[in-house]
C-alpha cells in the first residue's frame, strides 16, 4: 500500500512539474495602445515591441518560441530594458543569440537593468566586460543616459534610454535601504540626460519603474520600465505580492499607469526570481501601438 501511495505521489509531483514547465513557456502578449497629440501622424500605429527581465532565460531551443511570438507583432522597433542576463550566471550566450537574432530582423533599442550592474562588482566582473564589447559589436543601439532619433521622413520621435545609478535599488546595492528614502527625481534625470523638449515626443526607456513621478516631472510622455516581475506571485484583486526592494504589493506591479500627461507601461517580464518561482504570473511580451490624436 505504501509503495503505491508513494508511486502516485511521484507521479502527481512529475505531472506537476511537468504541467509548471508547459505554462511557464507559455507567454502572453499584453497589448496597450498609447495616444498624444505630440505623436506625429508619420507615426500612427508605429508598433514598439518591448521584452525585459529574461534572466539568461531560453523559451525552447535559442528562444524560438519568444522570437516567434515576436515576429507574429510585426513590430516597427524592439525596446529591451534591461536584465538580459542574470548576475548569478556567467554564460551570456543566450543573450548575444537572442540579440543576433532580433537585430537580423528589428532596429533593437537596448538599456542595462541592475542585474547587468551587478555583475560589474561581483566575480564575473572581467567576463561581462567581454560580453558588454561583444554587445556593443553588435547591430543593436545601446542607450547609456542618451538620446536618438526615430526619423520618418521629416517628422521624429525620440528614444532616451536612462541608467538608474545602482545605489537606487534599495536591498540590492544598499544595506541601509530600509533606513533611507531614495528618491529619483527630475534633478537627478536632467543630470544624465538633460533638459527635454515638451514639443516633441519622448519615449524613456528605464529599468525599474519605483521612480516614475520623477520620470514625469522631468517631461517623459511615455516610460517603459520591467524590473518588478508582476509582483512574482499575483493574488486575485490585490495584484502582485513582491517587490525587488523586498516589500510586500509593490505600488508599481504591472501594466499602464499615468501622472499627468506621461505613461507608463510596466511589464512583468519574460523571467524571474531563481528562488521564488511565479505563480499567476506568466511571461510577457509587451506590444505597443502608437496614436496619433
Amino acid at each position: 500500500m505504501f509503495k503505491e501511495v508513494l508511486i502516485s505521489g511521484v507521479i502527481v509531483l512529475m505531472g506537476g512539474y511537468v504541467y509548471y514547465k508547459y505554462k511557464s513557456e507559455d507567454i502572453e502578449i499584453a497589448s496597450y495602445e498609447v495616444q498624444n497629440r505630440k505623436i506625429p501622424k508619420v507615426f500612427n500605429e508605429f508598433k514598439i515591441v518591448q521584452i525585459s527581465d529574461l534572466h539568461n532565460r531560453s523559451f525552447g531551443i535559442d528562444n524560438d518560441i519568444l522570437l516567434e511570438k515576436i515576429d507574429k507583432l510585426k513590430p516597427n522597433i524592439i525596446c529591451i530594458t534591461g536584465d538580459l542576463i542574470d548576475s548569478t550566471n556567467k554564460d551570456f550566450s543566450i543573450a548575444l543569440k537572442l540579440i543576433d537574432e532580433l537585430s537580423r530582423k528589428y532596429q533593437v533599442y537596448n538599456i542595462i537593468g541592475n542585474h547587468e550592474q551587478k555583475v560589474m562588482i561581483n566575480k564575473y566582473k572581467e567576463l561581462y566586460k567581454a560580453y558588454f564589447k561583444q554587445l556593443k559589436s553588435k547591430n543593436i543601439i545601446s542607450l547609456e543616459n542618451e538620446k536618438v532619433k526615430i526619423q520618418i521622413g521629416n517628422d521624429f520621435i525620440n528614444i532616451y534610454g536612462l541608467v538608474v545609478p545602482y545605489k537606487y535599488y534599495p536591498y540590492l546595492f544598499n544595506k541601509n535601504y530600509k533606513n533611507k528614502k531614495l528618491d529619483f527625481n527630475k534633478n537627478d534625470i536632467e543630470k544624465q540626460l538633460g533638459k527635454i523638449n515638451n514639443k516633441e515626443y519622448n519615449v524613456l526607456l528605464a529599468h525599474t519603474p519605483f521612480f516614475f513621478e520623477g520620470y514625469s516631472n522631468w517631461g517623459a510622455d511615455l516610460v517603459l520600465a520591467g524590473h518588478v516581475h508582476g509582483g512574482i506571485i499575483r493574488l486575485p484583486i490585490k495584484g502582485g505580492l513582491l517587490s525587488p526592494n523586498r516589500e510586500f504589493f509593490p505600488k508599481y506591479d504591472l501594466g499602464e499607469y499615468n501622472i499627468d500627461k506621461s505613461t507608463m507601461i510596466l511589464t512583468k517580464g519574460l523571467g524571474g526570481s531563481r528562488m521564488i518561482p511565479r505563480v499567476n504570473c506568466k511571461p510577457e511580451i509587451v506590444e505597443i501601438t502608437l496614436k496619433c490624436k
